[in-house]
């Protein structure tokens, strides 16, 4: 598949020297169609007077311009009147076909980008009317067969787009567009078969690039177009047999493998799909995903053996084939019954996509909507690290808990599959793919049994009010209000003033001026409890029922209701009560820490009044801070445990009770903090098992308190390890990490569990175990690191962690951050010196980066008063010259990054020294670093060819000395090692074979 490879990247055209300085202040670079164009047509005009004859290179430059304004920026209208200026001019000849043949191109070119319906389907219209009468008035031109396939291609355009259409037409115009887009095919597809057999007969090694983009363009599109027509008619097999064989001509064309053929079999499962043979439909789109990207491990590895790696172009360019085909793949798996395999390669895009930080076309929106329908219809589950990409789905809890450890990577495929819907619904704003996803959005939030977030609905419902599609979003937003319903009232509250206040805005938008009177009204009355949307509710109360009221002069029942929002107004949208004065008079003394102040002034509440237990709670919060800790704790204990349980004083004001629950989510928490300072203080662990007890369900029971509840759970985390309930602790850790993981909180409690783990490690014998809990250690600190302040030791310690685990591609990220950061801290350079940069350029190399890291390394070695370590040396010296890999008849070069003499010749002298210190003819390192010298010279005769015999004198000493050409004793000593990891990476004749393939080499 050598020729899977992304084309060049079209560029933009260049704009004529008569016009650069009139566009140069015109800013957005891209304006809407039909945007206003007359003061840029007055510079263009000003820039190249109507009376000053144009040179044909000059026109062929208007033209490209004109072209360009409408390909790039969409400005149709700006592009017709540069040409109309052209044409002014007067032009005949070639010049004038070409002329006419942009104007086509403009109308086609700005069809594609038009957003609005109505005008996209005139400008195609008017486009095929510009194409057909170029073709009519000009049978002999060079020209026309560019003409008739551009007529083909925009074609089979307007007929995708009258698809688009028929999603949202019934009955009669439904049956009118179904009409036109047969006519528009019908005409069209007889000019293809001319078009195709005039460019097949060019000879294959004398077609150009452009005749196989025009041959491979045609050839698709007319299969497509047989098909479109056969799925518009009552018996379409004719057509899909035509259509078929089309397609599949593309493939003994341009072969098996390449992009047009890829495209064809994603086209032929297209109209499989369409003839209702799902099997053979699903075979062609799983053709194409294995091919470009396939999902088994061993056919991955097969493809990069073969034909990679990759890099960052090749790989999207191979992930647009997943987007084309994955739609349909999914839907033909799901109509066979494979449900667990159409959810794995739901999955396989999904991971890919994440896992290479791809960006999603059009279509892999359109397809990454497939994978949320697919995962809702599946149901069951999905776990595993969806950030990262390394998600699979599970057909039970039970198997996805047995397999994925983390309790925060465990999710449901109906939530997850809403997560993606909303992904396409936020990144696809007023197209078509955010109606698609809506539309899921909808249809996840109204199954039986299934939450979905109010903040979804509500956005959703937001975006449709922002867009002016007001029906939609009182739709939307009544959707949210039934929602509420089974809520807590605390959500209820939250989210009930703000949506009846958007509901009421889209009545007034939409003219319903009574319905939003009342939307309001319900707003102020029975969701009333927000400061800034009870003021706007009750104003807004006011404002449509007096315009009503207006027009029905007289009416009873509309005075009495001004009335009403006459009093509301005056209630929540001009006055605050004393109570609440008082409190914010407090609570601005609490802010500046002035707490003997805040407290006289919180004793004005009375009690009864909406703040009256917050200010309770206040008081005792400021003796807290005072110091005074024992008298608040007995305030808190008494609010919580005496006062709130009192019948007598049961509420029912809705807002009396939101008030209460953020009284006592401060009483409870600062309860908690209290009795944890004590414990701390006197190591007792009844009071830790106390702190534990109580606050267990605080975060649960108090979801909005983004502040107090993390903090809770670390407080719960920290109990438990004083406890020494270790499971319990990492139940809490995880919880900050599955609800807060950007919080530092989590950071900081990462960082503590570390520590704890870090105990537990050294009092661990077993080596499986150790490791075990040191890759915890290392998750944790990273975790960490990320949300804590950058420094120094806990970076250094958490590379040393990746380093040991080998987990090298982890600790180059920290380990680059480090020399980032601290390169230029003269405090550290010593460290980074003999520590971070000999272990940066050690996780380079086992990365296979060889040239990053001799860069980091050189300066170590070749400063002649550097005092590099030895492994520092070696792993400079395998920079230079590369190394040897494998075993056996798998024995590899890996090259390393070259030098210069003065370096190669200090390669050899550091290993020299370094081979006549250590333990001689006698320990498999030795062996490998004599081994790493002939290499050196080897590497370095591919410069200067008289070190190759350097190379065989340095190997006969081996010869003479061992006297036995197979080696057996360097495999000998490398099997006999005390050292066991020396044994597992040279034993077992490894380094025995490097030394038989180096003999070989210099035969």
């Amino acid at each position: 598949m050598s020729a899977l490879r992304p084309t060049r990247r079209v560029r933009r055209p260049i704009l004529p020297p008569t016009v650069r300085a009139a566009l140069a202040p015109v800013a957005p670079a891209r304006a809407p169609l039909g945007a206003p164009v007359g003061a840029l047509i007055a510079a263009l005009a000003a820039a190249s007077p109507a009376a000053a004859q144009m040179s044909a290179a000059q026109v062929k430059a208007e033209i490209a311009f004109a072209h360009g304004l409408a390909q790039e920026w969409a400005f149709v209208d700006l592009a017709q009147q540069v040409l109309a200026r052209v044409e002014q001019e007067g032009v005949s000849g070639k010049v004038r076909e070409e002329l006419d043949l942009v104007t086509c191109q403009v109308f086609a070119t700005g069809a594609r980008h038009e957003r609005d319906p109505g005008r996209r389907n005139e400008l195609f219209e008017r486009a095929i009317r510009e194409y057909t009468d170029f073709i009519d008035d000009n049978p002999y031109s060079q020209l026309k067969a560019s003409a008739e396939a551009a007529l083909v291609d925009t074609a089979a355009t307007y007929a995708r787009a009258i698809d688009h259409a028929l999603e949202e037409a019934v009955g009669e115009e439904a049956g009118t567009l179904t009409a036109r887009k047969v006519e528009i095919l019908t005409e069209t597809v007889k000019l293809t078969q001319d078009l195709i057999g005039a460019l097949t007969a060019i000879p294959a090694d004398d077609r150009t690039e452009k005749d196989l983009r025009e041959l491979q363009g045609l050839m698709l599109n007319r299969g497509m177009m047989m098909a479109e027509i056969g799925r518009s008619s009552e018996d379409g097999t004719y057509f899909y047999e035509r259509a078929i064989d089309c397609l599949e001509e593309i493939v003994f064309t341009f072969h098996e493998g390449t992009p047009p053929a890829l495209r064809a079999y994603r086209r032929i499962g297209d109209v499989y799909r369409y003839k209702g043979d799902v099997e053979s439909a699903s075979w062609m789109y799983e053709g194409v995903v294995k091919q470009a990207w396939p999902m088994d491990p061993e056919e991955m590895r097969l493809l990069l053996e073969t034909e990679g790696p990759f890099d960052r172009d090749q790989v999207a360019f191979r992930f647009l084939f997943l987007e084309l085909a994955m739609e349909g793949l999914l839907d033909t798996f799901m109509a066979r019954g494979e449900v667990a395999e159409s959810c794995a390669y739901a999955l396989h895009y999904y991971n890919t996509q994440r896992k290479e930080g791809l960006n999603y076309s059009a279509q892999g929106y359109q397809s990454l909507l497939a994978v949320a329908r697919t995962l809702l219809e599946a149901g069951g589950y999905v776990g595993g690290d969806q950030a990262r990409g390394d998600t699979r789905w599970f057909a039970t809890e039970d198997e996805m808990k047995s397999e994925i450890r983390q309790r925060r990577q465990h999710d449901d495929a109906v939530s997850f599959a809403l997560k993606l819907a909303n992904t396409v619904n936020e990144e696809n704003k007023g197209n078509i793919l955010q109606l698609r996803a809506q539309k899921l959005i909808s249809e996840i939030s109204n199954r039986p049994g299934v939450v979905v977030s109010a903040e979804i609905l509500v956005q959703a419902a937001e975006g449709e009010y922002n867009d002016g599609n007001y029906d939609a979003a009182i739709e939307g937003l009544w959707r949210v209000m039934r929602s509420l319903e089974a809520r807590e009232p605390a959500e209820r509250l939250e989210y009930g003033a703000r949506v009846m206040n958007f509901l009421a805005n889209s009545y007034r938008r939409d003219g319903r001026d009574l319905e939003a009177a009342m939307a309001f009204r319900e707003g102020i009355t029975t969701w009333q409890g927000d400061r800034v949307f009870d003021a706007w509710n009750a104003q807004g109360y006011y404002a449509m029922i007096k315009r009503v009221s207006q027009r029905n002069s007289g009416d009873q029942v509309l005075e009495a209701m001004l009335n009403e929002a006459e009093n509301l107004v005056g209630r929540f949208g001009q006055e605050r009560k004393q109570d609440e004065i008082f409190w914010i008079q407090g609570k601005r003394a609490y802010d500046a820490k002035e707490y003997d102040t805040a407290i006289p002034q919180f004793q004005k509440i009375g009690e009864g009044t909406n703040y009256y237990e917050k200010a309770l709670v206040q008081i005792a919060v400021s003796k807290f801070r005072l110091g005074r800790a024992d008298e608040a704790l007995r305030t808190f204990e008494d609010y919580i445990e005496v006062y709130v349980v009192d019948p007598s004083k049961a509420l029912e004001s809705p807002i009396r009770i939101a008030k209460r629950t953020e009284a006592m989510a401060a009483a409870e928490f600062f309860r908690g903090l209290i009795l944890f300072m004590k414990a701390q203080k006197s190591g007792d662990p009844s009071l830790f098992e106390r702190v534990a007890e109580i606050l267990a369900d605080y975060a649960d029971r108090y979801k909005t308190q983004d502040v107090l509840a993390p903090w809770t759970v670390q407080l719960v985390m920290q109990s438990h390890l004083a406890l020494g309930n270790r499971s319990e602790a990492r139940g809490a850790i995880d919880h900050m990490i599955r609800d807060w993981p950007d919080h530092r909180r989590t950071g900081s409690s990462s960082v503590r569990f570390y520590n704890a783990v870090k105990t537990l490690r050294a009092a661990t014998t077993d080596p499986d175990q150790k490791k075990v809990l040191l890759r915890e250690m290392a998750e944790f600190l990273k975790l960490g690191n990320q949300l804590g302040k950058v420094e120094f030791n806990p970076l250094r310690n958490e590379s040393r962690h990746w380093m040991e685990l080998r987990e090298y591609e982890e600790a180059e990220r920290v380990l680059s951050k480090l020399s980032e950061r601290f390169g230029g801290d003269p405090e550290q350079a010593e460290h980074m010196a003999k520590l971070v940069l000999p272990d940066l350029g050690h996780a380079l190399l086992a990365l296979g980066r060889v040239q990053d890291a001799k860069a980091i390394l050189n300066p170590l070695v070749m400063d002649d008063t550097a005092r590099p370590s030895k492994r520092t040396v070696l792993n400079w010296a395998r920079s230079i010259s590369g190394w040897l890999t494998g075993s056996g008849n798998q024995v590899q070069e890996v090259p390393g990054a070259g030098g210069t003499p003065q370096e190669w010749q200090k390669v050899i002298d550091k290993l020299d020294t370094i081979t006549k210190v250590g333990e001689r003819w006698s320990s498999c390192e030795w062996y490998e670093q004599k081994l790493m010298m002939v290499y050196a010279y080897h590497a370095w005769s591919k410069d200067d060819d008289s070190k190759r015999e350097s190379a065989k004198r340095q190997l006969r000493g081996f010869d003479s000395q061992l006297r036995d050409d197979t080696y057996a004793g360097v495999g000998q000593y490398c099997d006999e090692d005390e050292d066991p990891d020396q044994v597992e990476r040279l034993g077992g004749k490894v380094l025995q074979s490097r030394f038989l393939w180096m003999a070989r080499a210099l035969r």
